[in-house]
């Protein structure tokens, strides 16, 4: 069995350099057809708005937030409400 080349962790507070990361991934997500509540014309000012709101509300323990990451940075993420 080899070892991923990636790992997973959760995240309790993000800086702006994550936000950046995670605004890349939605992005590319997004010029990629996924299915993830956005649509063309989609902005790098609505993605950093939308992890602005991800942000707060990890901080505020109302969302988990797990993050892939690879060589090369953040490169997958999923987030859960907490209810």
């Amino acid at each position: 069995m080899t070892t991923p080349s990636w790992s997973v962790r959760r995240v309790h507070a993000l800086d702006q350099a994550q936000m950046d990361g995670l605004a890349d991934v939605l992005a590319d997500c997004v010029a990629g057809g996924a299915s993830v509540n956005f649509m063309h014309p989609f902005t790098r000012d609505r993605a950093l708005a939308f992890w602005a709101r991800v942000a707060k509300a990890v901080a505020a323990g109302e969302r988990a937030l797990l993050v892939a990451e690879d060589a090369r940075g953040l490169c997958g993420t999923v987030h859960l409400v907490l209810d």
